[in-house]
């Protein structure tokens, strides 16, 4: 378990095509939910810089000191201009699953062959995957993106019994489906808050502390309790870093 209680001088590590960027970004802001396959993220820069282009890959890591924690694995899907600065948001996997659309058509098949065709035809590589052992009498759609094929798969398996799957990217851009007992959960150390120590504000089931690298699923130990992350919002900017998690009953 990690206390972290010396972080306090902290810098963001960006590489975008492959190559560093020496230019310090003026903000970095991601949010997790765990009702929600998909991030929203964003790094900004001043407009001068002008850096990064759609579709060139991204990674993000926040340092302090001789530490490195990775926080983002993806791409860029947009870049506009906004007065001073150049926002760049940022996708993972999701999109590839977005952008395929698939007619899927089968007989007597097992659902995790439905899975796996569908992640081929999307080009996702990099899985984590826990699916039940369900042959599916008929699954079939219209043409559609690949996520609500999977969404359409995950109604079909609670029709069966098998409820709580769910499925994102981690942060390497690892597609994972499961449960929050098995793979769909993302996974990473246990960090742990105090009042009057790393706990800047606290209301009910919320906590402000200090940027850690953590997102939803994950576990946390608040002033003795366990608890797991279902929503995180952090932010790494010049002005004000924070990191707000939403935290639920661990199982």
């Amino acid at each position: 378990m990690q206390t972290f209680d010396k972080l306090k001088r902290l810098s963001l590590d960006v590489t975008i095509g492959g190559a560093p960027i020496e230019d310090y970004p003026s903000s970095f802001y991601l949010v997790t939910d765990d009702g929600f396959p998909h991030v929203m993220a964003r790094l900004q820069f001043p407009k001068d810089t002008d850096v990064g282009e759609a579709g060139d890959p991204v990674t993000v890591n926040m340092v302090s000191g001789d530490d490195s924690c990775l926080l983002f694995t993806g791409e860029i899907y947009s870049v506009s201009d906004h007065g001073a600065y150049r926002d760049l948001t940022l996708t993972d996997g999701f999109k590839k699953l977005c952008d395929t659309d698939i007619a899927a058509s089968y007989r007597k098949e097992m659902a995790e062959v439905i899975l796996q065709d569908t992640l081929d035809d999307a080009g996702i590589e990099d899985t984590d995957i826990t699916c039940p052992e369900v042959e599916i009498a008929r699954f079939s759609t219209e043409k559609i993106p690949a996520d609500k094929i999977i969404k359409l798969l995950i109604k079909t398996l609670e029709e069966h019994g098998h409820y709580g799957l769910r499925f994102f990217f981690d942060d390497e851009d690892v597609f994972r489906f499961g449960t929050p007992e098995d793979s769909g959960i993302n996974e990473g150390e246990v960090f742990v808050f105090e009042t009057g120590k790393n706990i800047i504000r606290a209301e009910r089931n919320r906590i402000e502390t200090l940027p850690f690298p953590i997102r939803h699923s994950q576990e946390v130990i608040v002033d003795g309790k366990t608890f797991v992350t279902k929503r995180t919002e952090l932010l790494l900017s010049n002005r004000r870093s924070r990191l707000v998690l939403w935290l639920g009953s661990a199982s």
